[in-house]
Order: structure tokens, then sequence, then C-alpha cells
């Protein structure tokens, strides 16, 4: 009997391998989640196994990929789909923000943009100073405003040290 059922687990456990190559991400057939962090690139056939059945068991990679912990990245990480909600629902009032240098919003894109607490005065500063650039034209749409603006702070020292979700 616990030979049919160790069998039966290590059958499904190669059944899920294959579903997992497209999220491998650099963690080799199990994946991301906590079984790939824990195996990492080890891509010995035994490890993948058990990262396989870890991530299985504790069913914690759906998690991780929709949420981007664990190692999981999607093609738009959870910090950027969140980027891009709050811009697209207070784009204007942003318009305003970034134009004055200040604001409850300016100050909550930061945070979302990963900025240290102790830059965001530098953020709204920023904004306000590079409020052209970020602004292009007239047609301008959240998503290229939020595009422009990640692109100038990539490109200044002190926001790209200090924003970790640029």
């Amino acid at each position: 009997m616990i030979r049919k059922v160790g069998l039966s687990v290590l059958i499904a456990a190669i059944a899920l391998i294959p579903t997992s190559f497209a999220l491998a991400a650099g963690y080799g057939a199990a994946g991301c989640g906590w079984g790939g962090k824990e195996i990492g690139k080890n891509n010995d056939i035994l490890a993948q196994l058990g990262a396989t059945i870890l991530n299985g068991f504790l069913s914690n990679q759906t998690f991780a990929m929709t949420s981007g912990t664990s190692g999981c990245k999607s093609s738009m990480g959870a910090a950027e789909l969140e980027q891009n909600q709050f811009v697209e629902s207070n784009y204007h009032s942003l318009a305003k923000e970034m134009a004055a240098g200040e604001g409850e919003n300016l100050d909550t894109l930061a945070g979302l943009m990963g900025c240290s607490t102790n830059q965001t005065q530098h953020f709204a500063t920023f904004t306000r100073e590079n409020y052209n650039a970020i602004f292009s034209s007239e047609q301008e749409t959240p998503s290229e405003m939020l595009a422009s603006l990640k692109k100038d702070l990539s490109s200044d020292p002190i926001m790209a040290a200090s924003c970790s979700k640029i």
C-alpha cells in the first residue's frame, strides 16, 4: 500500500514538472516558489522533483506567481500592476500634484515606486522640475506618463538608488 502511494506521488509530481517549465524563470523545471528558492538552480532531477513536491504540498506557487514573491516574476509584476492601476485612477490629480511638487497622491506614488520615505520630498521636487519631460504631450495616456516618469527616475542617480521599483 505504501509503495502504491509513494509511486502515485512520484507520478503526480513528474506530471507537474512540464507545466512549470514556462514559469521556471531560472529555477529549473520546478519553477519559482519556496521549492524553487530552496534548490536554486540545481537541475538535478531529484532536487527538481523535491522542489515540485514542496511547491505543490505547500500550495504556495500560485500565490507567489500572482504576488511576485518567492522569486516569481510575471511579465507584469505585482508592483508594476499596482503602479499602473494607481496612476490610471489618479492621473489628473497626479498631474496637478507633480506640477506643484507636493501632494498626497504623489507621496503614495513615491511609495509604490519603492522610494525610501526620506526621499519622498526629493521625488516630489523631481517630478515638478521634470514635469515637461514626464508629460511630453497633451494626449499622453497614464501608462505613457508612468513610463516617462520611470525612465527619468532611472536616469537620476539619487532617485535610481533610492527607488527600488522603477
